[in-house]
């Protein structure tokens, strides 16, 4: 029997304020809202659990999980704190939880952490889906989203590609205990492990923070002359460090390859400062997340996992990279 309770605005805020009573005053705060997917009163409660929802990147990933909502008839509810805040983000899903949500998306940027939230859920009734980042030893129904070592390999070879076999490199990466990224990592190296002739100098988290990457960057530049290639695995890295390069004048000397395709990343690519990026599918995601929560709350079986995919994007094909595949 469906329930009937949605998740309220104002549990959303209380938990924001809860959650950041004893930091300083910043910009982590939370944000809540709800879309009704043109169904009934019986229409499912859906919550989607955002890590960070000033990322751009997320609100692609949004815009497919209203397109689902829109089609199959759910009542949509998208919250998440504006920066990455791994207790947070859990106190949101216990919210949903404790409202009765008929069931729950998340991106678990840490599975370790988000496993036993995600096992009371589902001890309650409430099925989960891992999006775009997965708890794997949780109860959770499926991960949806990029194979994100798979990605990393993609990466490394663009990277092999590029150089022709030769470079060495910085890697930027997000924050150091988010699976998906790591993943990502150990990708990038698994794909240049066979290459004599590429060296990976250092692996810097920026914590997909733009300031963060720019000065990790500049720092890379400067501990490593001879560094003629870097590599970002999210969304801010390759910004940052193309922003790093141009202060010193030095654009067009170090390859990048970014993760993401941000509109800036892409700007980036068209005037030569960033070689390419890896590109995810969001929109695809998040639509397919709620098909399939759907599925599974009719009684359905859904696959265990559903890759999304990932395209490299350069100047050859950043006007049609969203038909390719």
């Amino acid at each position: 029997m469906k329930k009937f309770l949605a998740i309220i605005l104002s549990a959303g805020i209380a938990l924001s304020m809860a959650a950041c009573s004893s930091q300083p005053a910043s910009n982590n705060s939370a944000v809540s809202s709800s879309l009704t997917g043109g169904g009934d009163g019986d229409a499912y409660k859906v919550s989607f659990i955002c890590p960070n929802t000033s990322l751009s990147y997320w609100s692609d990933v949004r815009e497919g999980l209203e397109q689902g909502a829109q089609e199959f008839g759910v009542e949509l509810d998208f919250v998440g704190p504006s920066k990455i805040d791994t207790q947070q983000q859990i106190q949101m899903m216990e919210a949903a939880i404790a409202n009765q949500a008929d069931g729950i998306i998340v991106a678990a940027l840490d599975g370790n952490a988000f496993a036993p939230v995600i096992d009371r859920a589902v001890d309650e009734g409430i099925p989960v889906i891992c999006l775009d980042a997965d708890s794997p030893n949780s109860k959770r129904s499926s991960f949806i989203g990029t194979e994100n070592t798979e990605a990393g390999r993609v990466l490394g070879q663009s990277l092999i590609e590029a150089m022709n076999g030769e470079a060495k490199v910085g890697i930027i990466t997000g924050a150091l205990d988010s699976e998906n990224v790591n993943q990502r990592v150990d990708g990038i190296e698994e794909a240049v492990a066979g290459e004599d002739s590429i060296e990976i100098l250092a692996v810097e988290s920026a914590n997909t923070d733009l300031g963060q990457a720019t000065q990790k960057a500049q720092a890379m530049m400067q501990a490593y002359p001879e560094m003629n290639a870097m590599l970002g695995t999210t969304s801010n890295d390759m910004i940052g460090a193309a922003q790093a390069i141009a202060e010193q004048g030095r654009t067009g000397e170090i390859l990048l390859i970014g993760f993401d395709d941000l509109d800036q990343t892409l700007e980036m690519i068209r005037n030569g400062e960033i070689y390419g990026t890896i590109a995810q599918r969001p929109v695809n995601g998040g639509y397919l997340s709620v098909q399939y929560m759907v599925e599974l709350l009719n009684g359905e079986t859904i696959p265990e996992r559903v890759d999304t995919g990932c395209v490299l994007v350069t100047k050859d094909n950043i006007d049609t990279y969203k038909t390719e595949g």
